[in-house]
């Protein structure tokens, strides 16, 4: 297959990676990959242009196939100036790289949407610190997370394994659904 051509998604999946040249790995990898998705979020100074900042500095998502992307990742290593360099996520203890739920890249691109709100869980309901949750409706549907206290306000922390931790915008308590920890469901 030529390696500017777009993989097919049947065989792609999402890995995470880490560059020194964010801005330039995202142009470079975007013929070779089927997609490449870099989370900003856009700042607006009353005054200046607009400008584009990294919500996870440095880190890129690629969707592409896993000989691909390691192929990819050779050829920035072995010669820089025709590539960029970047690292693949690998699995903490060996040295497998880390495939990224297509369910994690969804969260981070309606959290770096334009239009998402500061996120907050209010009202009476009972939940502490570090319980575990579900999100049973709304566009977070579906995602689970800790509570995590932050500035005085309750909020739901979820974990995109070995990469980030993401701390989502408002949401109704009466759409959280209080669950076992996976550690004690794996008990």
């Amino acid at each position: 297959m030529p390696e500017d051509k777009p993989i097919p998604s049947s065989q792609a999946q999402w890995f995470a990676i880490k560059t020194p040249k964010d801005k330039a790995a995202e142009t470079f990898l975007a013929d070779k990959c089927e997609e490449v998705f870099f989370p900003t979020q856009t700042l607006k100074t009353e005054g200046k242009k607009d400008r584009r900042k990294a919500v996870i500095p440095h880190v890129l998502f690629i969707k592409t196939t896993a000989e691909n992307a390691l192929d990819l990742e050779q050829q920035g290593r072995k010669n820089p100036l025709l590539s960029i360099p970047f690292w693949i996520y690998r699995h903490p203890g060996d040295n497998h790289i880390q495939i990224i739920p297509q369910a994690s890249i969804d969260l981070l691109r309606l959290l770096t949407s334009d239009n998402t709100s500061e996120c907050r869980i209010y009202t009476g309901h009972e939940f502490r610190a570090n319980q575990y949750v579900r999100i049973t409706g709304g566009l977070y549907q579906g995602y689970e997370g800790y509570i995590q206290r932050v500035k005085k306000n309750k909020q739901v922390l979820v974990k995109i394994e070995g990469v980030c931790m993401v701390l989502l915008p408002f949401i109704h308590p009466d759409l959280l659904l209080p669950l076992p920890t996976p550690t004690e469901v794996q008990a």
